[in-house]
């Protein structure tokens, strides 16, 4: 009996083990792609709650920030499109940061919110170079 537990225990175990090493392959695969992409997710990540994902890719001449918040919030601000603005603006890098200067003068910076793995370019907010007037 001893023994059978201890199998189980062993099997639980490296079951765990092996989502864990997936999650680190997939977490670099979403962080993965250029040094631009790696550092602005990481900057954006930073900023948003724990339980928020963060994906940036280039799309054309643009580096997009893919946010997708748990679904609940994400429909939730769906709705409130004033507020999701709101909330997308403040995500921006303001214009002193560090990601402007390693992008072109013709790339952009944009957030785009997902739901339910759902997103729409519609939706896409494309953060100003400058800081926005006060």
């Amino acid at each position: 009996m001893r023994r059978k537990f201890e199998m189980r225990r062993i099997g639980w175990l490296a079951l765990a083990a092996g989502f864990a090493a997936l999650q680190a392959i997939g977490s670099m695969a979403v962080a993965g792609g250029s040094p631009e992409a790696r550092l602005l997710q990481e900057e954006i990540a930073a900023r948003v709650p724990s339980n928020w994902q963060v994906h940036v890719s280039y799309r054309d001449k643009a580096l997009v920030v893919f946010l997708m918040p748990p679904y609940q919030e994400a429909f939730d601000l769906w709705y409130q499109p004033e507020l999701l603005r709101e909330k997308m603006l403040s995500l921006c890098p303001k214009s002193g940061d560090a990601i402007w200067t390693k992008l072109q003068p013709e790339q952009d910076v944009a957030i785009e919110p997902t739901v339910g793995g759902k997103s729409a370019e519609s939706m896409r907010l494309v953060c100003p170079r400058a800081a926005p007037p006060a």
